[in-house]
């Protein structure tokens, strides 16, 4: 299986995510500890208030007995039988709630650490936020992968909706910009995308009722972005339609139609679906011209097939008039519909296929 190619970014875009590595960590690690941080702050603070009262310590002593008492360290302690009953149940319960208090902050920035996907969100989310004229992908499932690595050979700049946590860490690998959601509230979705100055939106995922809200709230939200969905269920192609989505996409009509044309010829490379009714159930195929068959040394006009261009020599010729002749090891790309198709296949035939 082929490698998955990185998502590519300008330079200018790779130190500006630098820059945001270097800021959002600490942020981002802060964010997930800020309630502990705030309540053991407090109990040194509470704590440094009774050796001052107590003991008559200065801030700073007493600030250090706090810290040394709240860490179990032991770094100082008054003598027991000296000390009120005051003060010892104050420090019981110090030690009782922040000792937990600091454990709990310490996992939290080691875990915030360590799990380098708690603190890329809030990066991958800056990166989004200075897109523009970017493409939206909705669903990463096997479509929505080759959908998203076909972006990346092509140089466009683009990010994903997908709601599955498990797919995170192959879109960091990727270096893929996402928006984690349950997909309940598509408007919240397609704000994080920034819909508003995005130029493209696919909609690859499964359930076809998704992709329609989806796409219904991506034109009321941008009515100049581009909706491309993919159909699963034939059924409700012409709602789709309907809906104002741009292109529908009938993956597994144009599948099912690939693979039974694949039945009289090898080199089918797609079925066109949708546009002009002179177009629609009509089909790409490459055939090589056999020695020996009707099409070695035969003009275009006698072909009687659509040819839209030939290869030979491993190069392409576009222009070509009634009287070009085909030779042997010509590659025709043809357009074709199913009786074309068997009428092309008679004449590459040899004797030896009699």
């Amino acid at each position: 299986m082929q490698a998955s190619k990185k998502y590519r970014e300008s330079i200018n875009d790779r130190f500006l995510n630098f820059l945001g590595d270097v800021i959002l960590q600490p942020y981002s690690i802060f964010r997930h500890v800020w309630k502990q941080a705030i309540l053991l702050m407090g109990m040194i603070t509470f704590g440094a208030s009774i050796f001052i009262y107590y003991q008559a310590l200065d801030p700073l002593s007493a600030i250090v007995a706090s810290v040394s008492t709240i860490s179990t360290i032991g770094f100082y302690a008054p003598p027991l039988g000296s000390m009120p009953s005051l003060e010892k149940v104050l420090l019981i319960l110090i030690m009782i709630v922040s000792v937990g208090s600091a454990a709990s902050m310490v996992q939290g920035v080691v875990t915030s650490v360590v799990k380098k996907e708690l603190w890329t969100e809030d990066l991958d989310e800056m990166r989004i936020k200075r897109m523009d004229k970017h493409i939206i992908v909705l669903g990463y499932s096997q479509i929505g992968r080759y959908i998203a690595q076909r972006l990346i050979e092509m140089g466009y700049k683009f990010c994903v909706i997908t709601r599955v946590k498990e797919n995170i860490k192959e879109l960091q690998e990727l270096g893929i910009p996402f928006i984690l959601s349950d997909l309940k509230s598509p408007v919240d979705a397609l704000n994080n995308a920034k819909i508003n100055t995005a130029s493209a939106i696919i909609m690859a995922l499964e359930n076809d009722d998704t992709n329609m809200l989806f796409a219904l709230t991506a034109k009321f939200m941008n009515e100049s972005i581009r909706t491309i969905a993919i159909n699963n269920d034939r059924l409700l192609i012409e709602g789709m339609k309907k809906a104002g989505i741009d292109v529908v996409l009938p993956i597994y009509s144009m599948v099912g139609s690939v693979a039974a044309y694949s039945v009289i010829s090898d080199n089918i490379l797609g079925v066109i679906h949708g546009g002009d009714n002179a177009l629609a159930g009509r089909h790409i195929v490459q055939v090589e011209v056999r020695d020996n068959s009707k099409l070695d040394g035969a003009s275009l006009k006698e072909v009687q097939v659509d040819v839209l261009s030939i290869i030979r020599d491993n190069k392409m010729i576009r222009f070509l008039t009634p009287d070009f002749k085909v030779i042997r090891g010509d590659k025709l790309m043809c357009l074709t519909d199913h009786e074309s198709l068997k009428y092309l296949n008679q004449m590459n035939s040899t004797d030896n296929d009699q």
